[in-house]
């Protein structure tokens, strides 16, 4: 009995146990029904969460779908832009190259009418369009390309240059036109005049001709020339002995000559020893002859009427004289006009 006591007492306790741990497990399901409830709700509200955000992720990733489609497109109009500039850029870097070339062939232009124009006025002109020219390319060659309204306002004062200009080559081509015409004027006055001064040439030389052979007619003449040696007594020493000769005399005739100025002429005498020397004494001196001033023995003045007229001229001997031929020179009027000789012996 006591064993089956003790046995019943074990279920009991065992069984007291077990309604405890069927609490326990109870309570402990209540707990994990309630956490169960609780993480029911809060999946819920992750859900909604979830599907809240999945729907602006949904709109998000429209928008930058959106954003990449038009970054795309407008990477595109940039590339299109920036062909459209590097074309502009290209075009107006050609456009400036051709300006200046344009320019400095204008200047070139100017610098060659310059050339052509003999009017100070206008010559000073063209010289400044030239150096605005030069100061206008220097200006384009400092500008840069992009530049297009600089550009713009170059390739406007080129047209107003080149206005300029064409107005300038109107001026040279008429002032050239004159002066053609002057140059040919100028020509033919100067061939008129070639043929007056030849004709005036011609008529020089007759005249210097013509003066040459009235001077020739002009010219005294001596004729007749003799030379005579007089001793001490004056009287001729007929042997010619020079120890014995005191004085020369010369005997001439100046011929007529009806061409000759009249009047009173002085008539010159001199005589060479036969080394070419003057013979001279007191009553001796100098004559002018030939841009020169010569030695005369004697000297004589006449009155010539244009007539035939005989002269005699002396020489008094004043110094040694040898044996030889000694010449005779008679001048007047600045010519020579007549010789004559004589062979002295010892």
């Amino acid at each position: 009995m006591e064993a089956e006591a003790l046995v019943l007492k074990t279920r009991l306790d065992a069984a007291k146990d077990l309604e405890a741990s069927i609490t326990d497990l109870t309570a402990a399901r209540d707990a994990a029904q309630a956490s169960v409830t609780d993480l029911t709700g809060k999946l819920a509200d992750a859900s909604a969460e979830l599907q809240t955000q999945e729907e602006a992720l949904a709109l998000l990733t429209g928008e930058r779908d959106a954003a990449l489609e038009a970054k795309e497109q407008l990477q595109t109009r940039v590339d299109e832009l920036s062909g459209t500039i590097d074309e502009l850029t290209e075009g107006f870097a050609l456009e400036k190259e051709q300006l200046e070339d344009e320019y400095t062939q204008l200047a070139i232009q100017y610098e060659g009418y310059k050339l052509q124009v003999n009017n100070d006025s206008l010559e000073q002109k063209l010289e400044d369009q030239r150096i605005k020219i030069q100061r206008l390319v220097e200006e384009l060659r400092q500008t840069k390309a992009q530049d297009a309204r600089r550009i713009a306002a170059l390739k406007k004062e080129l047209e107003t240059v080149r206005g300029v200009l064409r107005y300038y080559v109107a001026q040279v081509d008429s002032l050239n036109k004159v002066n053609d015409a002057l140059v040919a004027e100028n020509q033919q006055i100067r061939s008129d005049m070639r043929t007056v001064q030849q004709q005036n040439q011609q008529v020089r030389q007759q005249n210097e001709t013509l003066t040459k052979q009235v001077t020739v007619a002009a010219q005294l003449s001596a004729t007749n020339v003799s030379v005579t040696a007089l001793d001490r007594k004056d009287k001729v020493e007929k042997r010619n002995r020079v120890d014995k000769l005191a004085k020369f005399q010369v005997n001439f005739t100046i011929a007529a000559n009806v061409t000759a100025q009249t009047g009173e002429k002085d008539v010159y005498l001199r005589i060479l020893r036969p080394s070419d020397e003057v013979l001279t004494n007191a009553q001796s001196g100098k004559f002018k002859y030939e841009n020169a001033k010569l030695d005369y023995s004697a000297r004589k003045t006449i009155e010539f009427g244009g007539e035939e007229t005989p002269v005699t001229m002396f020489y008094k001997r004043g110094e040694a004289l040898d044996a030889g031929t000694y010449r005779v020179e008679i001048y007047a009027d600045g010519n020579m006009i007549g010789r004559g000789s004589i062979a002295l012996k010892k």
